[in-house]
This record gives structure tokens, C-alpha cells and sequence, in this order.
């Protein structure tokens, strides 16, 4: 059996509201552990950022994680790169364990382990992953240099990756499940002078065909259906929160599975567990998430401190 390490705070989870969350404890002087893989977040995939604030000509999401890393690291914290599979809370205190076998002990958790991306159930979209279904075109686009794409969803998530495609296809198609894209109006106003990209609003996909890997896509716009052939399937359909530690602990979620927390303090219902980012469900964005950080690390360390 592998040691046991005990710390004050441990947070799951590495992504900007676990990192920030780390930074502030640590500099408090409270021994922290995270545990989690920055590289594995979702700023890490998503290519140029351009509202966050301090960047006048944006940052790449990945230069921006490992600035965070960096900065986790230089302020006393330390990170396993590892997933948990189990925690649990006995005497006031809680036993984490992971993947490779490690066990940890803290006495306060934060919980900030994000959201995945929402699959859309559409007919070929699981049997095609990884052979023309992608959830990142910043991760997968340049496999398609030259190619027909399509880019299923909506709002910024849909623009950004329908913009990113634009410059790399030979043809994008766009089906907004909505009536309107949603998006931010710079976006929007981008979108209009792509000459590749062809738009279409109220629509949904219906099938993904191929044969080794995606060929075609079916989808619907009124009662009218009609076959493109497309090699790269993109798929912007929001979030699901990571919520099976929660579970585990006995969190209370809302009806969409997200952590419901104090607003003030962060706090979940059960004492010492803390949560924050896009794992709570609210505005999903960098700045968010630090905020949430920042607020759930100094309620996680009065919680310390009064034991």
C-alpha cells in the first residue's frame, strides 16, 4: 500500500478554478495538493481567447494553462496528474484516492472538476468519434486541411469552431439548431465574410453516414432533407457537468446535474467541500471560473483555520 499524504486543502480538478483556487491557499500558507491534468481542461482546447482580460491580442488557451501551472507550482502548490476515483468523508476529514493507486487525506475539498462536452444522440455520432466526429476543432481541424466540414450546435462554442474550420476547409457548413446562433456579436459579424461557410438556421442533423471513417451528413431544415458529403464532423452542444465525485460525497445538484453551492461562501451542503467553475453550472467562462476560485480558496481556508 502507498503512503499516505495528508494536506489541509485538496482540490479536483486543474483547469483556470482549480489552479486559482490552489494559488490563493497555498499563499495563505495551507498545504494543497490538486489533482488533475491542466492540459486536459477545456481552455487547454480552445484555441485563441480573446476576452480575457489582460491579453489586448488574446492568448492561446494552452499558453494561458501552462501560465497557470506555472504560477500553481511557483506558489507552493502541488499537482498529481491523475484522475480520482473515489472520495470519501469520515471524522471530519476526507480520504481521496486515484488512478495510480495514491491516497490522500485533506480536511476541506474544492471541488472544480468542469464540464464535458453534451453529445447530441444523433444516429453515427458515437460509432464515428475519433473517425470524422470530433467535440474540439482546435484539437482535430488541421486533420481536415482541404476538406468539408460541417459544424453542429450553436452559440460561441459553434462560431468560434465554425470560424477556426473556415480557415482551414474548403467548404463549412454550419447547422444552428436554433433559430438564432446566439452568439457574440463579433463573432457573428466575422462569420459574414467567410466565403466558405454556409449557414442554416432551425436545422438539425439526422444521420452521420460513412464507411471506415464519416463520408456524409443528413440533416433537416423544415420538412426539406438533404445529403452533404463532409469528412469532418464538428459538435458544439454545450456541457455536462463532471459530477460523480459529488455524487459520491452526497453533494446536492440542480435538475441539470450541476453542483448547487452558497453563492456567498461556495459552499455545497456538505461541511468543508467547496465547489467551483463550470462544474456549478453558472456563466461558463475564464474569468468565471477564477472568480469562483478565488472566493471558494478563502471560505476553504477560514473553514481550515477554525477546526
Amino acid at each position: 500500500m502507498s503512503e499516505v499524504k495528508a494536506y489541509q486543502i485538496a482540490i479536483i480538478g486543474a483547469g483556470p478554478a482549480g489552479l486559482t483556487t490552489a494559488i490563493y491557499t497555498a499563499r495563505a500558507g495551507l498545504s494543497t495538493i490538486v489533482i488533475g491534468n491542466p492540459y486536459e481542461s477545456q481552455v487547454a482546447k480552445l484555441g485563441l481567447i480573446e476576452n480575457y482580460t489582460g491579453f489586448a491580442k488574446g492568448v492561446e488557451g494552452l499558453e494561458l494553462m501552462e501560465a497557470m501551472e506555472n504560477q500553481t507550482k511557483a506558489n507552493g502548490a502541488s499537482i498529481i496528474y491523475d484522475n480520482v476515483i473515489e472520495i470519501l468523508r469520515k471524522d471530519n476529514e476526507f480520504t481521496i484516492k486515484t488512478d495510480d493507486d495514491q491516497t490522500l487525506k485533506a480536511k476541506a475539498v474544492v471541488l472544480a472538476m468542469g464540464a464535458r462536452h453534451r453529445k447530441m444522440r444523433i444516429p453515427g455520432e458515437e460509432e464515428y468519434y475519433m473517425r470524422g466526429v470530433s467535440y474540439c476543432s482546435v484539437c482535430d481541424g488541421a486533420l481536415y486541411q482541404g476538406k468539408p466540414t460541417i459544424v453542429i450546435g450553436y452559440g460561441n462554442g459553434a462560431a468560434k469552431s465554425a470560424l477556426y474550420m473556415a480557415n482551414l476547409s474548403s467548404k463549412v457548413y454550419l447547422i444552428c439548431t436554433k433559430k438564432e446562433l446566439g452568439a457574440d456579436a463579433i463573432y457573428e459579424k466575422r462569420l459574414e465574410g467567410k466565403e466558405n461557410l454556409e449557414i442554416h438556421y432551425s436545422s438539425r442533423v439526422t444521420k452521420i453516414s460513412g464507411e471506415e471513417y464519416v463520408t456524409s451528413v443528413t440533416y433537416k431544415e423544415g420538412s426539406n432533407e438533404t445529403d452533404i458529403r463532409v469528412e469532418g464532423v464538428f459538435i458544439e452542444y454545450g456541457s455536462v457537468p463532471n459530477t460523480l465525485l459529488a455524487n459520491q460525497l452526497g453533494v446536492e445538484v440542480d435538475d441539470r446535474g450541476f453542483i448547487v453551492t452558497k453563492i456567498e461562501t461556495l459552499e455545497t451542503n456538505i461541511p468543508g467541500v467547496y465547489a467551483a467553475g463550470d462544474v456549478c453550472g453558472r456563466i461558463k467562462q475564464i474569468a468565471t471560473a477564477v472568480g469562483d476560485g478565488c472566493i471558494a480558496a478563502t471560505h476553504a481556508q477560514n473553514f481550515v483555520e477554525q477546526l
